[in-house]
């Protein structure tokens, strides 16, 4: 074989390895379309910009603009990129779902507790679960804006009349989170076939934690963590 078809050869071989990691990025672009976003309009805009880029980055290459080996890196960041964006979509969504079970949860306690039980645990669960819904439901409208919620403002704002900053009031507005996860964990809830006379007992309740499987103790304990590691980042950058 002559250089200059080895060197075709080689050229042809470097093109269909751009085309194919391009290939690639389009069908995850694809999954990620049909897995997460339930309206047709809204996938089908992503997987078209997707799309957009892998075939800018083929034709760049086609005509010379660049070389293989940098659409292979331009591709492999692209590939990483929406990776990335699909982690944060996954929280975000998650949040939304942490915030309804909050709600939920508060409206039940509420119910079952009236009173003192309802202002102390009742209470803050739908106010923060509200919270948590709405921020994280408009950063997935907005695509990952930092938005603040009112209930989130209100601990921002008694931090800075206090003297000290929004970073303070978010350590706090994540710390009350955490305490109302262990409250939400740790309260009594009826157990199932319970029954009374006149009043329940206290052998007719057990720990809401053991009446919950193993997925939403999983899940619950999972916002947690993430609620701590918000925390941590705004205590590095007080």
């Amino acid at each position: 074989m002559r250089a200059g078809d080895e060197a075709g050869a080689s050229k042809n071989n470097e093109f269909w390895e751009v085309s194919h990691l391009a290939a690639r990025l389009n069908q995850y672009a694809c999954e990620v379309g049909a897995r997460h976003l339930k309206d047709d309009f809204i996938r089908m805009q992503f997987t078209r910009e997707v799309a957009q880029v892998g075939q800018s980055v083929v034709e760049d290459v086609q005509a010379g603009k660049i070389s293989a080996a940098q659409a292979r890196e331009s591709l492999e960041k692209e590939y990483e990129k929406l990776a990335l964006e699909v982690w944060e979509y996954l929280k975000l969504a998650a949040g939304v779902t942490a915030g309804v079970m909050q709600i939920s949860t508060g409206v039940a306690v509420c119910k079952m507790s009236f009173g003192v039980g309802c202002v102390l645990g009742g209470l803050p669960l739908i106010l923060h679960g509200a919270n948590n819904v709405y921020e994280n439901s408009m950063n997935i409208v907005k695509r990952g804006a930092k938005t603040v919620g009112p209930v989130r403002k209100a601990y921002q704002d008694i931090a800075m009349v206090a003297g000290g900053s929004t970073a303070h009031g978010n350590i706090a507005y994540g710390t009350l989170d955490l305490g109302l996860s262990a409250y939400n964990l740790s309260r009594l809830v009826l157990k199932p076939g319970a029954w009374r006379l006149f009043r329940y007992l206290e052998a007719d309740k057990v720990k809401a934690y053991q009446q919950m499987g193993k997925r939403s103790i999983i899940f619950e304990v999972g916002m947690d963590m993430l609620t701590g590691d918000q925390i941590l980042v705004e205590l590095k950058e007080d």
